[in-house]
């Protein structure tokens, strides 16, 4: 690529073809398409939307360690839901920041309420080196503010999509309200 990368956008280097299970799959089968794979995650995907993300870390946490059978567990009942997102003309290093804020390693791209793809920060770093700087930067401000709520500021960065708890509808637009992620209709 020819332009420099602090000009970059997810979409220059996301992964587009994204592995998806249903909700109703079990873990295990989750464990083996992503060894088969070589991945280390998966969407979960339920009418064509994207509602969560199950990775290693939640099948280590959320099913080993609790003892649970991963034949009979399945993805919706351990999936991180709702999902954080981020657009294919997000730039790079506000998709780094999103992950840093969040505490997380990998960011489902959206474009108009379908699954287009998936960055992880790994890409990122593969593509542009100097964002290890933003993320050093935002992991060591996140460490001397206390480990508590992420604040509003922080918070417009990242966008949550997932089914509406007050509704049940499908939104990208999801805000935490009193405990519950509500879409823009159920907010007002």
């Amino acid at each position: 690529m020819s332009e420099p990368s602090h000009t970059m956008s997810v979409r220059d280097i996301m992964a587009v073809n994204v592995v998806t299970i249903a909700p109703d799959a079990t873990v295990l089968q989750a464990a083996k398409l992503m060894e088969q794979m070589d991945i280390g995650s998966v969407v979960i995907v339920d009418r064509q939307r994207p509602v969560g993300i199950i990775t290693e870390a939640d099948i280590v946490r959320r099913v080993i360690a609790r003892e649970a059978d991963p034949k009979t567990c399945v993805a919706r009942d351990i999936m991180s839901s709702p999902i954080i997102h981020v657009t294919p003309d997000t730039p790079l290093t506000e998709a780094m920041r999103v992950m840093a804020r969040s505490g997380i390693r990998r960011v489902v791209v959206l474009k108009n309420d379908s699954l287009a793809g998936l960055i992880t920060s790994r890409d990122i770093l593969r593509w542009s080196p100097e964002l290890i700087d933003v993320l050093v930067e935002s992991l060591r401000m996140k460490g001397e503010a206390s480990s508590g709520p992420i604040t509003e500021e922080e918070d417009e960065l990242i966008a949550y999509g997932g089914v509406c708890d007050g509704c049940g509808e499908y939104s990208t637009d999801l805000v935490l309200e009193d405990g519950k992620y509500l879409c823009e209709a159920c907010r007002r």
